[in-house]
């Protein structure tokens, strides 16, 4: 009998040990988030009202503008994780928004993200401005990481929003 309790001692504290299948959320003041090639004296960017955002008005190819947020999670990232939410999903309900928003505005498409055991998306489109975007979505513990990035040329806003989500997901979950 006392074997039988020391195991299932044993078990539950061993069990204990292993990771949440939610990563954990960070809480990140983003002061500290350096993102490579966004920095002066080309971008006016940092901290501010609890993320980060940056605007270069001098790049090649013309102004581009980053946000990097957490915003509370509205239920989606359980959709996201359950498969409810799926990227091709994402993918219809922006071609008709697309659609909606006239102009030269088109979605290109969704692709499945995972940080840890966070989930998300990310997300190529043309605004109805015409700006070319790239967006980063990651759902985990309740929160929601949101990186954002405009510009006229796409493979920059490519390269930009992969910098920041590289540099600002590290501070956002574990």
């Amino acid at each position: 009998m006392r074997h039988r309790l020391f195991a299932c001692l044993t078990l539950s504290a061993v069990l204990l040990a292993v990771p949440a299948a939610h990563a954990e959320f960070l809480a990140p003041s983003f002061e500290s988030l350096t993102i490579e090639g966004v920095a002066p004296p080309d971008w006016i960017a940092g901290p501010r009202d609890g993320g980060f955002i940056g605007m270069c008005t001098t790049c090649a190819g013309g102004t581009m503008l980053l946000e990097v947020k957490v915003h509370n999670d509205d239920g989606t990232g359980e959709r996201v994780r359950s498969g409810e939410t799926t990227a091709e999903r994402y993918t219809e309900i922006g071609k008709a928004n697309a659609q909606q928003m006239g102009g030269e505005s088109d979605y290109f498409g969704t692709k499945r993200i995972d940080f840890t055991s966070a989930v998300g998306f990310k997300t190529r489109a043309r605004t109805a401005t015409g700006d070319f975007s790239a967006t980063y979505q990651l759902w985990s513990d309740g929160k929601q990481l949101l990186i954002r990035v405009y510009g006229k040329d796409q493979s920059m806003v490519d390269n930009v929003a992969e910098k920041a989500y590289s540099a600002a997901a590290p501070q956002t979950f574990r």
